[in-house]
Order: C-alpha cells, then structure tokens, then sequence
C-alpha cells in the first residue's frame, strides 16, 4: 500500500522533472525543425556531405522526440513542445541561411554553426532536465537525458569536422 501513496514532494519533483522535460522536447523539436530545413536548402561545395549528414541527423532527432514526449507522458503529464515561445524563437536564425546575399559555401557553414549552437543549447536543456532527475531519484528520466547529450555532443562532433 506504501507504494500507491505519493507524497507531496514526489509530485513536485515529478511536476518539475515534467517541466524540464518540456524545455528539452521544445528544444529538440526546434532543432529538428532547423536541421530538416537546412537539410533541405543546403547548396554549395559540401552539399553532398552536409544533405546526407543533415538527413541522417533529422531522422535521429525525430526518433528523440518520441522518446522524450514518451517520458513526459510517463510522468503523468501531457507534451507541450509548442507551449511558449522556446521555437519560435529560432525562426529569425534559419531563414537567413536562404537568403542569397552570401555565397552558397558561406550559407552552408553558417549553417552548420548554427546547429552547433542549438544542439549547445539541447545540451544544456538536457543538463538541467538531468539534474532535476536526479534530484527526483528518477533514474529512468536520468538515463534518457544521458543518452541526449551523447547524442547531442556526436553531432557537434560531425559537425564542426566539416567546418574545420
């Protein structure tokens, strides 16, 4: 019977372990957004390379989505990505790499510097989403957030390869 009743303070780390969750979701999804959006307006000498590696990162962002609005749910509480303003907020950053002010190549690295910010800042999310999971005892949430930012820094990794 003990473990049917929830305390207070389980559902408080919970509810925050949900919110940090939610900044993650919103984070993920707007960098998914942008990464299939450059993925789909990359030109110039690394167009090869950068179409291929854009794809096979949306594709592994998509799949994350799932995983982290899963957690959420898990937790009782419904996935809100668009809540906010957490993704419009990017929509001035991507659509100046479309723009042909600029050389192709030179879209095409400010490009990739700007998914290299914003998986820097998933990362971040993920950090604190971590924290609070582990603060909540929440190994499950904890290991996700593990896995997040593997992910997140191996993709900064491919990334800054092609721009060095």
């Amino acid at each position: 019977m003990k473990s049917e009743i929830i305390s207070i303070s389980s559902r408080e780390q919970s509810h925050a372990t949900a919110d940090c969750f939610q900044h993650v979701l919103a984070d993920t999804y707007a960098l998914y957004l942008t990464t299939h959006h450059y993925h789909w307006n990359v030109e110039g000498s690394k167009f090869v390379q950068l179409h291929k590696l854009f794809d096979e990162q949306y594709n592994e962002l998509f799949k994350s989505i799932d995983y982290i609005a899963e957690r959420i749910r898990a937790l009782d509480h419904y996935a809100l990505p668009f809540a906010g303003d957490r993704i419009s907020k990017i929509s001035g950053m991507i659509s100046e790499e479309t723009v042909k002010d600029t050389s192709a190549d030179q879209r095409a690295d400010k490009m990739v510097h700007n998914l290299i910010t914003l998986h820097r800042r998933v990362i971040e999310s993920c950090q604190t989403a971590k924290e609070q999971s582990r603060i909540a005892k929440d190994d499950e949430s904890e290991s996700l957030m593990t896995d997040r930012i593997t992910a997140h820094q191996q993709s900064i990794w491919m990334l800054r390869s092609i721009i060095k």
